[in-house]
């Protein structure tokens, strides 16, 4: 059974959208945090900010054997530079740590969503979870034509679901914009972790754009977000640029690309550190 842990103070407003960290443990399996799972679990995260960094914006790993393996994922925000996308990671891996001390999986999604981090002791690589999910919407209202509003919503909101849907092994995220008026326009961007397929990619933007229906309908803006994908729009624009026009994680230039870390390598270094402290 999935519980929301306390997550934690920092929090902040943006453009009428409260936004925060959100770990969500499950507690459905503890471990003691001297056992070797917890052992696995801490070099696991603690490895996964550099080597997203290295790799471009989503990294996913395992780490023991039999009952203390540990599988995580990580994902940055496809706009969102390398520099912030590993300042993200530091605190999201932060934050499950210090909320889901000793459950054998949990999520947390960075605050606004310019990362997320998991993990769990089972793979998870590849299949599409729409639950636990997370959203939030604008209190503004809509106050134009209620129908043609929505008829111009879901109109972009197809077009950036097949964008993002087709979109590669690494990256599968797209925005887009739609006139309302000559003075406005709404913002959508959708983003999946590049392991699902094209179809469940679909599946689950799909899904979060009908729960935003669902539940948030007539507010101007908001955000859905789930284990495998996330959704947000807004009468405003929120996002850096789009992939498809420009290079927002350029590749690294040749002699200058990161190591990928490794257990053995980060459990080195902290040996060092400790020595030197």
């Amino acid at each position: 059974m999935w519980v929301k842990a306390l997550s934690s103070i920092l929090s902040y407003l943006l453009m009428g959208i409260g936004l925060t960290a959100a770990a969500i443990c499950n507690n459905n399996a503890n471990f003691t945090t001297s056992s070797t799972y917890g052992k696995n679990r801490e070099l696991l995260l603690a490895s996964l900010p550099l080597n997203v960094f290295a790799k471009g914006g989503f990294f996913t790993a395992s780490t023991g054997q039999n009952s203390d393996i540990v599988y995580a994922l990580a994902m940055c925000r496809g706009d969102y530079p390398p520099d912030v996308c590993y300042i993200c990671l530091n605190s999201t891996i932060y934050d499950l740590i210090a909320n889901c001390p000793n459950q054998k999986e949990a999520l947390s999604w960075g605050v606004g969503s310019p990362c997320m981090a998991r993990y769990a002791n089972r793979p998870f690589l590849g299949i599409l979870e729409l639950e636990p999910m997370d959203s939030g919407y604008n209190t503004a209202r809509i106050t134009s034509n209620i129908t043609e509003f929505d008829e111009i919503w879901d109109g972009l909101m197809d077009r950036v679901v097949i964008k993002a849907s087709d979109g590669t092994s690494s990256l599968k995220f797209a925005t887009g914009e739609a006139n309302i008026s000559v003075l406005e326009k709404i913002y959508a961007l959708m983003q999946c972790t590049p392991d699902l397929s094209h179809e469940d990619c679909d599946t689950c933007l799909w899904q979060t754009a009908n729960y935003y229906v669902r539940y948030w309908h007539g507010y101007g803006g908001g955000y859905v977000q789930s284990p495998n994908c996330w959704f947000r729009w807004d009468l405003y624009p929120f996002y850096t640029s789009d992939p498809s026009t420009s290079a927002d994680l350029p590749p690294s230039t040749p002699g200058t690309s990161l190591p990928i870390i490794t257990s053995a390598d980060l459990l080195a270094f902290l040996l060092k550190q400790e020595k030197l402290a």
